[in-house]
């Protein structure tokens, strides 16, 4: 059974998410998984995903952040949205509805986050109280980091792309392959980070992170084959500002688990659950 929220950012902002409730008949409720997603994915990404977890004995929350899917509010080009605003309130909102509302306990979450939605959790407030995480395909994205082949793309997207579609089109179309329409907000702030030589953490404006304070637990990890989004520098640089944290980073070879190719998004796919058995359920 699925159920449908709507959360209240501080800021007056509505979130949508999604409750998977945990499959009480055939399993014992193992806790809360609360699933980040990748920038400019929607959360019905995931629902295969978050619907195997139910079954699995979790209560799985997915949600959109603002400009994105169900919380999509205002026409895209005049939506105020920036990447920032996902981690400081949206997840922060997010979170503090879980308790409030009494589904769960700071200690019973799990927070699981796809690439975006992993490297932007250290900008949450509240992340401090969440016991363990779990990040999948999730790095920086400094263009300094990707192989020398990935630099002509990644340099086009942000020097010409990016800029020439914000001046156009006033926002950035999905169809230019981001998968969904993104505020102007969001594209530069990631735009932005991407093209500084540490990432989000050499924006000042950002005032208070909360990286270096976090200590409980992260198993990162990410594929070989995932040249154009978290290559492995990526994710072992994302890893570094978690000075404090306990932490385990795997980076697989789809070969090691028998499979072609997985990529950044391929772990996701109802085609993998093999792999969502032996990476989640078996470990966790």
């Amino acid at each position: 059974m699925t159920i449908q929220i709507k959360i209240t950012c501080s800021d007056g902002r509505k979130i949508s998410a999604m409750q998977y409730q945990a499959t009480h008949t055939k399993v014992k409720e193992k806790g809360l998984i609360l699933l980040n997603s990748a920038l400019g994915i929607k959360q019905s990404f995931y629902q295969e995903f978050a619907q195997f977890l139910a079954n699995q004995g979790y209560i799985v929350i997915t949600w959109d952040p603002r400009g994105i899917g169900l919380s999509k509010e205002n026409p895209v080009k005049n939506d105020t949205a920036k990447l920032r605003d996902w981690g400081q309130i949206d997840l922060n909102a997010v979170l503090n509805y879980l308790i409030n509302n009494n589904i769960t306990k700071w200690q019973d979450i799990t927070l699981l986050g796809h690439s975006a939605g992993g490297h932007l959790i250290g900008l949450c407030p509240s992340i401090n109280k969440i016991k363990n995480i779990i990040l999948v395909s999730s790095g920086t994205c400094s263009w300094r980091l990707f192989s020398i082949k990935q630099w002509p793309r990644v340099l086009f997207a942000w020097l010409l792309l990016v800029p020439i579609a914000i001046k156009v089109f006033g926002y950035m179309p999905g169809k230019l392959g981001i998968g969904h329409d993104l505020p102007k907000g969001v594209i530069m702030d990631w735009r932005n980070w991407s093209l500084k030589r540490d990432y989000l953490f050499s924006d000042l404006s950002l005032k208070e992170t909360f990286y270096q304070q976090y200590q409980g637990n992260i198993q990162a990890f990410g594929f070989s084959d995932d040249f154009g989004f978290s290559p492995k520098k990526t994710i072992f640089d994302l890893m570094a500002h978690f000075p404090n944290a306990q932490k385990k980073i795997k980076i697989f070879n789809p070969k090691e688990l028998n499979k072609h190719k997985i990529g950044h998004f391929g772990f996701f796919k109802p085609s993998n659950q093999d792999l969502w058995q032996k990476l989640i359920i078996d470990k966790y």
